[in-house]
């Protein structure tokens, strides 16, 4: 198995059809990763959560539809096989300066939020991934702050910061 990681790690990062032969950067996709993991934290993919982490691959990587779907379909085969979400957060941690990292944060907010619920797992997850990536807790409650209120939650719950159980 550890070897499966290991070439895994060693291949060069998968290839975005229709981009020529420009593959996707090894922390593109390792951003990628972690949205998904985060979307499907709770052994479903809600399509909110997909819709979210399409948007989102579309607007931050300047990309069309059908290559995010690419994208994504690369991150996801990569997160299936792989033992651990480290490997992804390293990725992220090491091609990232620390205030990019706090915006990848602040995405993987968006997502959490996107299906209007806040999961006790996704708020735990968030936790560790943020602590993984180098980011404190000042910026990601920061980051939380922002993505929530771009969710619509506040005003929908009548309550400016009032997040959902």
């Amino acid at each position: 198995m550890f070897e499966r990681l290991a070439a895994l790690l060693k291949a060069p990062p998968p290839v975005a059809p229709g981009a020529g032969r420009v593959p996707f950067s090894r922390r593109d996709v390792a951003v990628v990763v972690l949205l998904v993991e985060l979307a499907q934290s709770d052994r479903s993919l809600p399509p909110g959560e997909l819709a979210a982490v399409g948007r989102i691959v579309r607007e931050r990587f300047g990309l069309d539809a059908a290559a995010a779907d690419r994208l994504i379909a690369a991150a996801r085969s990569e997160l299936d096989v792989a033992l651990e979400d480290w490997v992804f957060a390293n990725a992220v941690r090491e091609g990232f300066d620390a205030g990019e990292r706090a915006g990848i944060v602040e995405l993987l907010w968006e997502v959490v939020y996107a299906d209007g619920k806040l999961a006790r797992l996704e708020e735990s997850l968030m936790r560790r991934l943020a602590t993984e990536l180098g980011v404190g807790e000042a910026e990601r409650e920061a980051a939380r702050a922002q993505a929530f209120a771009r969710s619509g939650l506040a005003r929908r719950s009548g309550a400016e910061g009032t997040e959902p159980e």
